[in-house]
């Protein structure tokens, strides 16, 4: 698939970005990282929202989120929830998104995954944020 022409700015800027992620991730603690990119970590719990919908982007913000999917998939360290939702923080910084991490647990173990929240919806690539409790929040058994 050829890059679009008008996309080349957009994706430049998104490897350049991925690059410092991996560097924050490295040496940094997540809470400071993720602010440094934008995209503060959510430590408190917010209200349940009664279902997940996808953010309204806008053009450009699509044409962001298509080009930090597309350094995404061919980076050599892993296509991580993590590092793609640190990534798209730092390239939608302007919607205010806040990076929210949950667990759940699968087929007997804890796993995590991470995602976007912002005012106007989540941005969730993997669609997978309904299944995973955000850290900080009440499970449903001491609501």
């Amino acid at each position: 698939m050829k890059l679009p022409v008008r996309e080349i700015p957009a994706t430049g800027a998104a490897l350049l970005v991925t690059c410092a992620v991996e560097v924050g991730l490295r040496l940094l603690p997540l809470p400071r990282t993720a602010r440094l990119f934008g995209a503060p970590l959510r430590q408190t719990p917010a209200p349940p929202a009664p279902e997940p919908r996808p953010a309204r982007l806008g053009a450009r913000g699509r044409r962001q989120a298509r080009s930090v999917q597309r350094v995404m998939r061919h980076w050599p360290f892993g296509d991580t929830c993590l590092r793609h939702a640190l990534v798209a923080g730092q390239r939608l910084r302007r919607f205010s998104p806040e990076l929210v991490v949950g667990v759940a647990k699968v087929e007997g173990q804890v796993r995590a995954h991470a995602w976007l929240e912002f005012d106007t919806g989540i941005y969730d690539p993997l669609r997978a944020a309904q299944a995973y409790l955000p850290l900080g929040s009440t499970g449903p058994e001491e609501q």
